[in-house]
């Protein structure tokens, strides 16, 4: 039985490999640089010293750029290596322009998937971070790349240039160390039981990512929670604190079609141990909504920069207001200022209790309604799977970007 299983999770290995390679014909991938609404209706193009301009009337169905066939000195049929412009930005390989059914020109870039691997990871990672993180990164592009090859596909090609997959900006992107962590890694990718994993990751976790359950309600083994205890604590997004009124609040809520009035209070039901909100609640003068997992970012999303946060009511402290001096006993604040007999003001909150030799409860009736709300958090992003700051951490303390990989994705195997 052990024989059966072993020769089965090589065979879906081997597979999965072997369709890569197919799909990857000449180790190239296709880029969709405009497509859809941002098609083109003519694009200039510039190689070998040739500039022209093409209209979408000009193209029957399809015509390419850049890359040529020719002989070797051995006779042999090579393709020449070529840069090619696309209105002012260049991009290795080839460009395919397609007419479209609007009669659009859809662009592509037809690019050596190693090309597109070292633009991608100097945009998705600072081409001045550690060489070890930056190989970290350029296997998880890789790996994202051909987890989703075929994405666009109803636009005939592989992956687009945005961040929608991974952001693309040909050779303007490139850079020496970028293209050195793609050439050290060059076709290794993750894979989990035989299968390509999908190899997310954001910029900063502060101390901790995240399990993938409780940002997108999936269960998947590789992606659970890591300490990051090397990522340094002067990043951005380590940790922070915004702050926004009440009017902000309603507005942001107004804007998303939640119609629950004007925002009174903003609570968090529930948190993981690492203090990620799973649960958040927004309380209005008409009603109130419930937000789960990663919609509890993305519910305030313009302010928040990761799930993992507090929320504290802020309110304006007027000084007419009755205060109630307690001389003797325990106090507990409430919704009015309270000074106690060591001459401690207490916060505002409801109710005041007085404990002493007879309890005596008293309620503050002119209470003042929050006038803003304190986001306080760590981390950048999504925080799931490797943290690009943190993995430039790991690097800096000496452990190779395989170890990077491992520590991030639970379980995996580098092919």
């Amino acid at each position: 039985m052990k024989k059966a299983i072993i020769f089965l999770t090589v065979f879906s290995l081997f597979f999965t490999l072997l369709s890569i390679s197919a799909h990857a014909e000449g180790n190239t991938v296709d880029i969709g640089l405009f497509y859809g609404s941002s098609a083109k209706s003519s694009v200039k193009i510039s190689y070998n010293e040739t500039d022209i301009t093409v209209t979408a009337d000009e193209v029957s169905e399809e015509v390419e750029y850049g890359r040529e066939k020719i002989l070797d000195e051995e006779g042999n049929e090579v393709e020449t290596d070529s840069v090619v412009s696309v209105d002012g930005k260049k991009y290795r390989g080839s460009i395919i322009l397609r007419k479209n059914s609007d009669g659009m020109l859809t662009v592509i870039n037809r690019v050596d998937i190693e090309d597109y691997i070292a633009s991608v990871t100097a945009i998705e990672m600072s081409p001045s971070f550690n060489l070890e993180a930056l190989k970290a990164q350029a296997v998880c592009a890789r790996t994202y790349a051909m987890k989703n090859m075929g994405k666009h596909k109803k636009y005939g090609f592989d992956l687009c240039a945005s961040t929608d997959c991974q952001a693309y900006k040909g050779v303007s992107a490139e850079s020496e160390t970028t293209n050195v962590a793609a050439q050290e890694t060059a076709g290794q990718i993750m894979t989990y039981d035989g299968e390509v994993i999908d190899a997310v990751y954001s910029a900063t976790s502060g101390g901790w990512t995240e399990d993938v359950k409780n940002v997108w309600g999936s269960d998947i083994p590789y992606l659970a929670a890591a300490e990051d205890k090397y990522e340094s604590k002067d990043v951005f997004g380590s940790s922070w604190v915004k702050e926004i009124s009440v009017e902000k609040a309603t507005e942001i809520m107004n804007d998303k079609e939640y119609d629950i009035g004007t925002v009174t209070d903003i609570v968090v039901e529930e948190q993981t141990e690492r203090g990620v909100v799973t649960k958040l609640k927004v309380v209005g003068t008409k009603g109130e909504k419930v937000f789960k997992r990663e919609s509890c970012r993305l519910a305030f999303g313009s302010v928040v920069l990761s799930q993992a946060f507090s929320v504290t009511p802020v309110y304006d402290v007027d000084e007419t207001r009755p205060k109630l001096y307690a001389y003797g006993g325990q106090t507990i604040s409430g919704k009015v200022s309270v000074l106690s007999a060591d001459g401690v003001s207490e916060r505002l909150m409801d109710t005041v209790n007085l404990l002493g030799d007879k309890p005596k409860n008293f309620t503050d009736k002119q209470t003042l309604p929050a006038t803003g709300f304190v986001f306080e958090g760590r981390g950048y992003g999504h925080l799931v799977g490797l943290s690009q700051n943190g993995a430039n951490g790991m690097a800096e303390a000496g452990f190779t970007y395989d170890e990077i990989l491992k520590h991030y994705y639970k379980g995996i195997e580098l092919n």
